[in-house]
């Protein structure tokens, strides 16, 4: 019974009518929201309004295309389709930004966007069931693999740390640091950026601890080194 009325629930919203289309846009509408959420959650560019009209738009773009073909009896049903897959990743440079760590941010927020106008194709598709199932991998992503990254990313071997040191005494001081803790480090780059206490001397630095430990317990133990004035580790 449950089957029959999920099969037809689904051949409804396939079918070219005013409900099926309202119930598409707004689905499309919903679930880029929920994907948004989770951005804006983390400070990100783009949050829900963005994810939410990047879905809608994406939907509207294929019923568009569907109803040019219903009504005209012509025409290529993928070819608007193929514009939004393509055209997104302009609006997805803009969520891309480098730091004045040199850092890159944004990646995973202009892979969203473009995996979110992906949804909204789908649903304004019609094909419903791959869109409910899509939603929930990309959401898995957002949360649960994002989540996993961090942990992974706290505690890896390698970690890239800012430093703002003493000119005179703090680039000694973090490599006596290293060495006496049993660390490498494997670059150390001077930057041209204007540090909190003007005398200083601005690095980044990629330290290899040889083993797994928790970064964060790093970064608090340069912290007590009376040459550095100021360390972040670069993410």
């Amino acid at each position: 019974m449950l089957n029959e009325i999920v099969r037809s629930f689904l051949d409804a919203v396939q079918n070219f009518s005013t409900v099926s289309i309202l119930l598409r846009l707004f689905l499309a509408m919903i679930l880029g929201a929920l994907i948004g959420l989770e951005r804006g959650a983390h400070g990100r560019p783009a949050g829900i309004r963005t994810f939410a009209l990047v879905s809608l738009g994406a939907a509207m773009v294929m019923i568009t295309d569907e109803y040019l073909v219903y009504q005209f009896q012509t025409g290529d049903p993928a070819r608007l389709a193929a514009q939004v897959i393509s055209g997104i990743g302009f609006l997805g440079v803009g969520t891309i930004i480098v730091t004045g760590r040199n850092y890159v941010k944004g990646l995973t927020t202009a892979a969203s966007l473009w995996a979110t106008a992906c949804l909204g194709i789908m649903i304004g598709s019609g094909y419903l069931a791959g869109a409910l199932l899509a939603f929930l991998l990309i959401f898995f992503v957002m949360t649960v693999l994002t989540y996993i990254s961090h942990q992974v990313d706290a505690n890896a071997r390698v970690m890239l740390v800012y430093l703002e040191v003493d000119k005179e005494t703090g680039v000694s001081s973090f490599f006596e640091f290293a060495k006496q803790n049993g660390y490498q480090i494997s670059s150390v780059e001077k930057q041209k950026r204007q540090p909190l206490q003007g005398k200083d001397a601005v690095l980044t630095a990629k330290i290899d601890l040889t083993h797994r430990r928790n970064h964060l317990r790093v970064i608090r133990e340069l912290q007590e080194i009376a040459a550095i004035h100021y360390v972040e580790e670069i993410r």
